[in-house]
């Protein structure tokens, strides 16, 4: 019997039915169609894994240490270590000294001594110094002459002695002088220098004379410090002391 407008609509109402009981069927059983993307069938994307927090951690003090630190003594107007006076012996620490100096084809020989204690002399001192000037040996003949003596001190700028003229040392001559040291507050010791000019002549009778010049110095020493020193020693140990406080 041909299909009836009727019954084409019956028959279509149906499928849509069946459509809709099997899609319902699917949700209800949790289950989805293979290759359609969905809460079930789809693969899971890539998460990335959980970063698990890092805790800071503080080291604990040293309970000693802390303490150490806290007993310490602290430095208050630390001061430079109080200076430390050296005393110096020097060449007439025995009270002579004697020097041997080449004078032409002889040999000069200059005796330095004082009267005073050396081991008193301080900077502050002004001590006496006596000197004697030779040449060694039995006589041979020729004149030797002293022209110039010069004593002085170079650190002070002062001129102890300048002797001039003509003075005989050929033997049994000789040249004797002394010279008053002056004082010297800030140094630990003296130095003085002398110049002393020779005339020696050639053959003994002709009056023909080489020149000559010969240095030589002396170290006055103090084994004592002066009024400037001694007051520095105390001025430095009483800082030092006040500079570190408990």
């Amino acid at each position: 019997m041909p299909a009836t407008p009727g019954g084409r609509k019956r028959h279509g109402t149906g499928a849509a039915l069946s459509i809709l009981a099997f899609g319902t069927a699917l949700t209800l059983s949790g289950c989805s169609i293979p290759g359609l993307p969905g809460p079930t069938g789809a693969p899971e994307p890539n998460r990335p894994a959980a970063i698990a927090p890092v805790s800071a951690t503080t080291p604990t003090p040293n309970p000693a240490s802390t303490l150490a630190v806290a007993k310490a003594p602290v430095a208050r107007n630390a001061a430079p270590a109080a200076p430390v006076w050296k005393p110096v012996r020097g060449d007439l620490a025995s009270g002579s000294k004697t020097h041997r100096l080449g004078a032409a084809a002889h040999t000069l020989v200059i005796d330095y001594w004082t009267t005073e204690d050396p081991a008193s002399w301080t900077p502050d001192s002004s001590p006496i110094i006596s000197l004697n000037a030779r040449i060694d040996g039995a006589p041979t003949g020729e004149a030797i002459k002293v022209t110039r003596f010069n004593a002085r001190v170079d650190a002070l700028g002062a001129v102890l002695a300048n002797d001039t003229g003509s003075f005989a040392i050929d033997p049994p001559y000789a040249y004797s002088s002394g010279v008053v040291v002056p004082a010297n507050p800030k140094a630990t010791s003296t130095k003085i220098v002398f110049t002393i000019d020779l005339l020696t002549e050639t053959v003994p009778g002709t009056g023909i004379f080489t020149r000559q010049t010969i240095l030589d110095s002396l170290t006055i020493g103090y084994p004592k410090p002066g009024a400037v020193a001694a007051a520095a020693v105390k001025q430095g140990g009483a800082s030092t002391a006040q500079g570190v406080k408990p």
